[in-house]
């Protein structure tokens, strides 16, 4: 026999405001005074403050619960992966048989495959959990055509032949510039290191406050040297020629 869904909680009962005896007294004047006016209005201001705190603390509280069944869903699996060789059996006897079916679906049951539980990466070979309403892992999030939140990292990686070849780790279209966390900070310290070269003494405890007319010199100083490389360079092969 099914049992019946349980009955809805009792709605929370009407707030009072605090000092209604005292308004109470002052409902048929006409007049308050200034100091009258002043500490009701006080009063309601402080219960407004407190019903707000209580408010915030049951959407934390809320916010936690949900947020613990989320990673329990898509972030941490609840399989373990098992160590060592499952035990040797002999071929050919029924209940080894059998043993060896339950071990291929223990095993299966681990790796997440035939499992509804478990998503895996849709990428070749990739054994990643796949991430929340996609079928790819965030290393291969770019490989997914419908995905609109996540961009490649524009970081020139390698100088090769054919063409630079960039990063390309996925990045959150937000973030400017589009560059992974490896590379912004790489990118922070040649800029400190630069600022530094430049004369100025920059804390290291804390992000350097660089002024732009300083960044736009050490722009200009390093377009001039790779010029004067290019330049002599070409000089160099017509000399040998």
């Amino acid at each position: 026999m099914d049992e019946s869904p349980p009955p809805p909680p009792p709605p929370p009962p009407p707030m009072t405001l605090d000092g209604v005896e005292n308004d109470a007294v002052f409902a048929k004047t006409l007049v308050l005074s200034k100091r009258e006016v002043t500490a009701r209005r006080l009063r309601r201001t402080r219960q407004l403050r407190r019903c707000y705190r209580g408010h915030y603390w049951a959407l934390m509280e809320e916010i936690k619960s949900k947020y613990k069944e989320y990673y329990w869903t898509y972030g941490k699996s609840p399989f373990k992966e098992t160590s060592g060789v499952n035990d040797a059996v002999v071929l050919g006897d029924e209940s080894n048989n059998n043993a060896i079916g339950g071990n291929e679906r223990n095993n299966n049951a681990v790796l997440g495959v035939g499992g509804d539980d478990i998503v895996r990466c849709a990428f070749g070979g990739c054994k990643i959990k796949a991430m929340a309403l996609t079928r790819y892992c965030h290393a291969h999030i770019l490989s997914d055509p419908k995905q609109k939140l996540y961009r490649g990292c524009r970081t020139v990686a390698k100088n090769l032949p054919t063409g630079p070849s960039y990063c390309n780790k996925p990045v959150l279209r937000s973030v400017v510039p589009a560059a992974c966390t490896t590379h912004y900070q790489l990118g922070e310290k040649c800029l400190l290191r630069a600022v530094k070269r430049a004369g100025y003494n920059v804390p290291i405890n804390r992000k350097p406050n660089v002024r732009l007319h300083v960044v736009i010199n050490e722009f200009v100083r390093q377009i001039q040297n790779k010029r004067e490389v290019a330049l002599k360079a070409g000089v160099s092969k017509v000399e040998t020629q």
